[in-house]
């Protein structure tokens, strides 16, 4: 009677997995044979796959399936990679509670902040902060300052959790352009491949030197980030018609004496002149070069940030 109530149970099992996940036709890699059925098991090197017909369970070598699904299995891995990216990843050991340095692929020099404590199976925002030129070098320190841990206070990450990379610029001769923006796009995607990170909802920010780089790697990687938040920067106007994809929030003080407030005005009215509806713009009166501390406190802005968010490119 208990094999039977076993059996009866396995059975229902199956019924229910069933009836929530419609099987996935699967396809040989030669394209001859189709065949609806169940993912059990999956590794980078094979599948086992239970057959919707007969419940049969067979193991294949990963490369007889065709390549869409070679596809839907490198990304439930990825997903997998992601899930226990806080505890066992390639960046884990980064990931404290406290900003830890360390040094991309690509040699550049950043820090990260993370909470070990987050739901690795759910997806987190990340911001990305871009120094001003007097904190470049390689002592991966001087970038940190005060302005961006903000984002990391406890309050803060109570209301919106979220990942902080600060990169540090290794000259200000180049700044954030050419091979220096680069290679933090592929930290940024190197990041995404081992953490928790919502690649639907990644944050530029950066003041003065670090506002013009804003405004310069957002046109260069357009469908990369979900919102930019430049202070006391500027863009170049021919970019006008590809920034009016990005939802930006643009701070300026009108006493600046280091960056014209101009600068902010021209490509703000230049994106708004290519019919650009996503382009906010805060000139605050009075205020000089130093506005970090006045603008990353503000709750509107974090309560606008955190609600931007780009289609799911997984979704697609």
């Amino acid at each position: 009677m208990n094999a039977f109530f076993r059996l009866l149970a396995f059975a229902l099992m199956i019924s229910s997995a069933q009836a929530a996940s419609p099987p996935r036709e699967w396809t040989s890699s030669d394209g001859k044979s189709k065949f609806q059925g169940d993912l059990i098991e999956f590794t980078d090197k094979e599948v086992k796959i239970r057959h919707r017909s007969n419940f049969n369970q067979y193991r294949l070598p990963l490369d007889r399936l065709s390549k869409e699904d070679q596809d839907f299995i490198h990304g439930l891995l990825r997903e997998k990679r992601r899930d226990a990216g806080l505890k066992e990843g390639v960046y884990a050991e980064k990931v404290t509670g406290q900003l830890v340095k360390g040094v991309s692929k690509q040699g550049l020099n950043y820090q990260l902040w993370g909470n070990p404590k987050l739901d690795g199976t759910k997806r987190y925002p990340i911001v990305i902060w871009l120094h001003g030129s007097g904190q470049s070098g390689t002592d991966n320190e001087s970038q940190i300052g005060g302005a961006p841990k903000i984002w990391t206070t406890e309050d803060n990450q109570a209301e919106s959790p979220c990942f902080l990379l600060a990169p540090q610029c290794p000259s200000a001769d180049i700044g954030w352009k050419n091979q220096v923006a680069d290679n933090l796009l592929a930290l940024i995607a190197d990041l995404t491949e081992h953490l928790p990170i919502d690649e639907s909802r990644l944050y530029l920010t950066g003041s003065s030197m670090g506002g013009f780089g804003t405004f310069s790697i957002a046109a260069k990687y357009p469908q990369v980030f979900a919102a930019c938040v430049p202070l006391c920067g500027g863009g170049d106007v021919k970019s006008a018609e590809i920034l009016k994809q990005t939802p930006f929030w643009v701070f300026h003080g009108d006493k600046d004496d280091m960056v014209p407030v101009e600068r902010s005005r021209v490509i703000v009215e230049a994106v708004k002149q290519t019919g650009g509806e996503l382009m906010k713009y805060t000139e605050l009166e009075g205020a000089g070069h130093g506005i970090t501390g006045l603008v990353y406190p503000r709750t509107d802005l974090h309560e606008w940030l955190f609600q931007q968010k780009k289609p799911n490119p997984a979704a697609k």
